[in-house]
């Protein structure tokens, strides 16, 4: 088992050139009005500078919540030249009804999907787990598959051991690589890096990684989703309750820090959750040094 404490031994050149070939991705959910709309796209065309892997866009499994979530997808496989990635939730559908979707999405051009549970009610004839999604997923058409994945142990997992041995059913069911939940402990998921390996699991671990925008709403979501936030945080943020600006510029600071962390243990890949505010996230990635994307340049 490999040692998360003991960093990866590279210069200054290797360094740079690790930076420059990272790749990223980043994280939307469906606007809600025209508002947000206008403002995704702003968003959306500030990070295309970059040259991502792909975008991902969440999923409402829910009437209007799920039409947003159709339409969002529809434009931006039209006019957006970044890959998209789409989140499908087998929660609160049947198996067909699931499936319906799942294809509509093909037909519209979308070859790579995020398959999860959800976290809506259980309907009759629904998936039983995530796995056999995946699979018929798989056996439906040749979708690029990517899961969640919990560094600090999903919050209805019966152990850690349970929830590691579930992430392995669910890329040995035809997923490709896990995308983590966020953290704030490079530890952590290193730990977690360092388990997995440990039972065989040898797919790509992207961590999720979420700049913090306002600190105190990152503290009470974390809260519900089991997301710990140490001490050390709470202590650098101490006294910026309502500050946005000091709130970004340490923000920026320690994320860039986190990500230098993550890059130098071997990390290839980094996923950002945008929250539909993308500035953060954009200034790290070239604080990192990631180069903006050849066809931008060419174009300039």
């Amino acid at each position: 088992m490999q040692n998360h404490l003991k960093a990866v031994s590279t210069n200054h050149a290797d360094f740079t050139r690790l930076r420059e070939s990272c790749g990223l991705s980043f994280e939307f959910f469906p606007p809600k009005n025209d508002r947000m709309q206008r403002c995704l796209w702003r968003n959306i065309g500030q990070l295309e500078l970059l040259g991502p892997k792909f975008f991902s866009v969440t999923y409402g499994a829910g009437g209007s919540d799920r039409e947003r979530s159709m339409e969002t997808l529809s434009q931006m496989q039209l006019e957006c030249p970044v890959p998209l990635a789409a989140h499908i939730t087998f929660s609160g559908h049947s198996q067909t009804e699931v499936l319906e979707i799942a294809s509509r999405m093909y037909d519209q051009g979308i070859r790579s999907l995020v398959a999860l549970r959800g976290d809506a009610e259980p309907v009759k004839n629904s998936f039983k787990c995530t796995e056999d999604f995946i699979s018929a997923l798989r056996e439906l058409a040749d979708f690029d598959i990517s899961v969640a994945a919990y560094p600090e142990v999903h919050p209805l997992a019966e152990s850690p051991q349970a929830d590691l041995e579930q992430l392995k059913r669910k890329l040995q069911s035809g997923a490709s690589r896990a995308i983590s939940q966020y953290f704030f402990d490079v530890d952590n998921y290193l730990r977690f890096r360092d388990r997995a390996a440990g039972i065989g699991i040898e797919n790509a671990l992207v961590p999720g990684i979420l700049p913090i925008h306002n600190f105190e709403r990152v503290l009470a979501f974390s809260e519900r989703c089991g997301t710990h936030v140490p001490e050390r945080l709470k202590a650098l943020f101490e006294g910026t309750e309502g500050n946005l600006h000091v709130q970004h510029k340490l923000s920026s600071e320690l994320t860039v820090n986190m990500c230098d962390r993550l890059l130098s243990e071997g990390v290839k890949d980094l996923h950002f959750y945008t929250l539909n505010t993308p500035t953060l996230s954009f200034e790290v990635a070239r604080q990192l040094g990631i180069p903006l994307s050849s066809r931008i340049a060419n174009a300039a």
